[in-house]
């Protein structure tokens, strides 16, 4: 679906108008914190977000030397418990179109074809959504090059993450990244050490490494590296080696976190097997509204 160039022209805010917010042109870091400042000082609805983030309860645990941070945010229900089967898709109006964006949400065209729009429903203290301006479904396909380079664009400042259509994206008919607080998940402070105490080089050439962990209750693959095309070709070929593995024409289950730092990618590549745990479906007591997403394997669990 081609979007509306009426309502995109709408929401767009300019660089220029985020000046008086600290932003810098030349930063895209920069531009997305003025972002946040300007619609946290303009956006009602961003405030009230924010407001209840301040109010979550928190609770710490340890799983196999991880941390487990355990946010109770009642503001995430709407995404968390959202219905994402195909008629519910079908009937509801897609949030992440222009047309459809609330009143007085505002963000910045990022590469022509994305906008980076304020999460109205936090989990981090500064977290973004990056959608297709057009309506496509979630699939990263040809977008990985996308996806380094915002990577590297809100760096340092933020770290990105993928959630696939059928393992926590919300919306699952249209294309969108997400962006957070850099090193508020465990999982980025912790990485280091569980690479070198539990991984396992699987790949390592001139241009990047790939490296099987196992840690805090996750298996996930990390590739390393600092040459942005020999990343995005090794990330296809895992992508297609599962989809070979469960034999699915569909993307397979995964969930993606990455940052840059020191001129080199990290990007973290969690396989799935199912949507939601077995408990989430229970009565009564038994019930745990948790539907892990990429936070939560970051070490960030909501409930």
């Amino acid at each position: 679906m081609k979007p509306d160039a009426t309502a995109l022209r709408r929401v767009t805010v300019t660089p220029k108008e985020l000046a008086p917010f600290g932003g810098v042109a030349d930063s895209w870091a920069d531009l997305a914190h003025a972002l946040f400042v300007q619609q946290k000082h303009t956006w009602e609805m961003l405030r009230a977000g924010y407001a209840s983030l301040e109010s979550v309860q928190t609770r710490h645990f340890q799983v196999d030397g991880c941390e487990v941070l355990i946010q109770f945010n009642p503001g995430r229900l709407t995404s968390s418990a959202a219905n994402v089967d195909e008629q519910s898709i079908r009937e509801r109006r897609c949030f992440l179109c222009v047309h459809n964006l609330p009143e007085g949400q505002r963000g910045l065209v990022y590469g022509e074809r994305y906008i980076l729009l304020c999460n109205p429903f936090p989990i981090l203290p500064q977290h973004f959504t990056i959608p297709r301006i057009d309506h496509v479904p979630q699939r990263l396909d040809n977008e990985i090059g996308v996806f380094l380079n915002l990577t590297r664009d809100l760096a340092p400042r933020f770290s990105t993450f993928y959630n696939g259509a059928r393992c926590g994206a919300s919306a699952p008919d249209h294309l969108h990244f997400q962006a957070g607080t850099r090193m508020h998940m465990p999982l980025e402070s912790e990485y280091t050490r569980l690479r070198e105490e539990r991984g396992t080089v699987m790949v390592s050439t001139d241009t990047h490494r790939a490296v099987a962990i196992e840690g805090g209750g996750r298996r996930f693959l990390a590739l390393e590296g600092r040459d942005p095309d020999a990343l995005r070709q090794s990330l296809q070929r895992y992508l297609f080696a599962l989809q070979e593995l469960k034999g699915e024409t569909d993307e397979p289950m995964v969930n993606l976190i990455a940052w840059y730092d020191t001129l080199t990618w990290y990007v973290l590549v969690f396989p799935r097997v199912q949507h939601r745990p077995s408990f989430f479906f229970a009565e009564g007591d038994a019930r745990l509204l948790i539907s892990p997403a990429a936070v939560d394997l970051g070490g960030v669990s909501v409930t």
